[in-house]
């Protein structure tokens, strides 16, 4: 019995840890969002690992080739289309929760103080072959700066390992999820820690 106990205090603090870890201030705090409305939002895609490629252009280079290796003309729109995915399916999932939860609007004008930059920084794709799945995954680096001093980083704020869904056998809307998970996760930060 006190094997059992012992086990499920292990299992509960690590499972306290993984939450806790799953958005992380690494530098400043949200203060200066007290009463702001409105939050700037951009989105950065200039350093991104996917899965066990290493950098995204190792990536897009093993897709292409797969894909004209099974259908001769394939591999470029591929590549267009895991491009596009960003403001079809990242862009706007993280939008619609991120604003649900945090009780802001974002806008991409630069009518307001504060700028989010989001930087995709890691990218599990995940899989979905029918009897066999996996979710997708991101980890985010987010990045705000008063939009007239953009020389210094206001607050610093990673979320590792934000998980989406499984179930879609598109890469985009898998992805996307993932994406959706880390507007959820943030906008509820957002929303305690800037009171």
């Amino acid at each position: 019995m006190k094997k059992l106990f012992a086990l499920l205090l292990v299992a509960g603090s690590m499972i306290v840890s993984a939450t806790s870890q799953a958005q992380d201030v690494v530098d400043g705090n949200l203060s200066f969002l007290k009463d702001i409305p409105k939050i700037q939002i951009a989105y950065v895609y200039d350093d991104i690992t996917v899965g066990k490629d290493g950098n995204e252009a190792t990536y897009i280079k093993r897709k292409k080739e797969e894909k004209e290796a099974k259908t001769p003309g394939t591999g470029a729109a591929w590549e267009q289309s895991w491009i596009s995915d960003r403001k079809n399916h990242y862009q706007p999932k993280f939008n619609e929760l991120f604003t649900k939860y945090s009780k802001r609007s974002i806008s991409k004008a630069a009518s307001t103080k504060y700028l989010m930059e989001v930087h995709t920084k890691f990218i599990e794709v995940g899989y979905n072959v029918g009897i066999s799945s996996s979710k997708a995954a991101v980890n985010l680096e987010v990045l705000f700066y008063d939009v007239e001093d953009k020389s210094k980083v206001l607050c610093k704020i990673m979320l590792n390992d934000m998980k989406g869904g499984k179930g879609q056998f598109a890469t985009g809307p898998r992805i996307g999820d993932a994406y959706a998970k880390a507007g959820k996760v943030l906008g509820k930060f957002v929303a305690k820690k800037s009171k």
